[in-house]
């Protein structure tokens, strides 16, 4: 996921099938899914949430700097923000289905 993210972000010309119509879609739509691949990678823990918050907000701000400098790309910081609130949606949306989709143990009787 994350080597098809940066070839499409480092692409000096995306291909059109990778554009949901708005770009910051695109934005919300990838980090969210690296948001919750990353946290199914990572061990369970009270830090794993922020431990992939900062890696995507470190990626985000690379890949702007590496678009400044790609003819045909620029950097936009409302493209990090669009990538942290789609990570931040895809922490919430992995802690829901932690929470519907792991059984709970019953009370004892």
């Amino acid at each position: 996921m994350v080597c098809g993210a940066s070839w499409l972000a480092f692409s000096p010309h995306p291909p059109p099938a990778a554009d949901l119509g708005w770009d910051k879609a695109n934005h919300f739509t990838a980090f969210g899914t690296l948001a919750v691949i990353g946290l199914q990678c990572l061990a369970a823990g009270p830090r794993r949430r922020w431990i992939v918050l900062a890696v995507l907000l470190a990626y985000g701000i690379l890949i702007e700097l590496v678009q400044s400098q790609i003819p045909g790309r620029d950097a936009d910081a409302q493209d990090v923000l669009a990538d942290m609130i789609g990570a931040v949606i895809g922490v919430a949306v992995h802690a829901l289905l932690l929470r519907v989709l792991t059984p709970r143990a019953s009370p004892a009787r």
